[in-house]
């Protein structure tokens, strides 16, 4: 029993937190600057946390994909508008 609990312990952290991170910040720099780059990272990185295991950073993960989202939409309608 004690063997298990020390073997649980030498596990490697998760990087959802930092992938969730990741994806709010490039998702907000996304959105304040329209760059077709960060919108597709913060997607990308946000739906990569959200498949790591644990619940640990999942909101921010949600933030970062709705944030990426958001600037792509705007991205395309602004470039639709576009004389």
């Amino acid at each position: 029993m004690h063997a298990s609990k020390s073997l649980s312990a030498l596990r490697a952290p998760s990087s959802a937190p930092a992938l969730a991170l990741v994806s709010v910040v490039s998702g907000v720099l996304g959105f304040i600057t329209l760059s077709l780059l960060l919108g597709p990272l913060a997607v990308l990185t946000g739906y990569l946390a959200l498949t790591q295991d644990g619940t640990s950073g999942r909101a921010l993960a949600k933030t970062g994909i709705l944030l990426g989202i958001t600037v792509l939409v705007l991205y395309a309608v602004l470039l639709a508008a576009r004389p």
